[in-house]
């Protein structure tokens, strides 16, 4: 079992920002022994902490009550259901959203009532029926138990942002690659986050920074709509959110004269695609965060495609970072190169 280390004076400021973010294992007790506390952690991310804290395997014997997923269901289910059953799931907000393959699809309404039972945080069981699809990055559901509803609201970084799990592209797990980012801007800062979805990127920049300006682009409508409302929501008055085309509207920043100092590119499979796009609004100095899928042993192959780029544009590649962003897939990685623009 995965644990996280940390010295006893900063317990209390782990715990909170594992319970937020839904990284605590509630199946698991917390260990205590000298001068130290060891949290279960659900997995590996990136802590944000400004003091030292050890990711560490222990021992998984000291369970509380509270049971898994798994271990609720394995008494109903038959050995071949047992090898097949996906006992994770995700959470966001109020919904909880789980995976049924089709030879436990009988038992789908078991499984979620239970979900139900064991966290009672959950007022909302769907199922995934397929993955994320179209350009609008989408992911249809079906309702399974509990209240019929596919809104929900989150808490992040001390944000709250209103969802919707079918209609708009939002990822929880994302939420501490955004709080270093966050970590990162200067005051005074114009900033352009590419694929702004619901809002999470400008929104808490917005909240936690002193930039100067916001811009989101997003195409997904419904996401835009959402965006808007959630920048209302936290007062955020130096956003300005647009519902396009980055391939279109860029040009057009580009031609007004906007150029910005920080550029977000939170699209991994296709973001190599608005490279030039971004480079348009860049001006030395510029640092853009670039993200990709890559597997292991292999994170720095973005590093020559990004070096290109910028010589078509007329800049080199300056300084540089590779940082992993969470996992995509067994040995694969969500990568953010944190690349600065520089004159050539």
């Amino acid at each position: 079992m995965l644990g996280l280390k940390v010295e006893l004076q900063n317990a209390q400021q782990v715990k909170r920002y594992l319970v937020e973010h839904e990284l605590f294992d509630k199946r698991y007790a917390i260990k205590r022994d000298e001068g130290v506390i060891v949290f279960p952690v659900t997995r590996e991310f990136s802590p944000p902490f400004d003091f030292e804290v050890d990711f560490i395997e222990i021992e998984s014997d000291e369970r509380v009550q509270a049971q898994s997923l798994r271990e609720a269901m394995l008494p109903q289910l038959t050995p071949e259901e047992q090898e097949e059953f996906i006992g994770s799931y995700d959470i966001v907000g109020s919904i909880a959203i789980i995976e049924v393959t089709d030879l436990l699809v009988p038992k789908e309404k078991e499984i979620a009532e239970k979900v139900l039972e064991i966290n009672k945080a959950v007022k909302t069981v769907l199922k995934k029926m397929g993955g994320h699809v179209g350009e609008y990055r989408t992911q249809q559901m079906q309702h399974l138990a509990g209240e019929d509803t596919r809104d929900t609201t989150v808490t992040e970084n001390g944000v709250k942002l209103k969802v919707n799990v079918e209609t708009a592209y939002y990822s929880i797990r994302m939420a501490t690659e955004r709080k270093r980012i966050l970590s990162l801007i200067r005051p005074g800062e114009r900033i352009l986050c590419l694929f702004s979805g619901i809002g999470p990127y400008p929104v808490t920049f917005s909240v936690h920074t002193e930039a100067k300006d916001i811009v989101g682009i997003e195409i997904n409508p419904a996401a835009h709509e959402l965006a808007v409302e959630n920048a209302a929501r936290n007062r955020c008055t130096n956003v300005r959110l647009l519902c396009d085309d980055a391939h279109d509207i860029l040009p057009k920043l580009a031609a007004a004269g906007e150029r910005f100092d920080r550029i977000t590119m939170p699209l991994p499979h296709t973001s190599n695609e608005f490279i030039d796009d971004a480079l348009s609004v860049s001006v030395p100095g510029t640092v853009i965060h670039y993200y990709t899928f890559l597997p292991d042993g292999d994170f720095n192959s973005a590093i020559p495609f990004l070096r290109q780029a910028f010589t078509r544009r007329g800049y080199s590649l300056g300084k540089y970072d590779v940082v992993r962003a969470g996992q995509h897939a067994p040995r694969v990685w969500r990568i953010c190169v944190d690349a600065v623009v520089e004159k050539d």
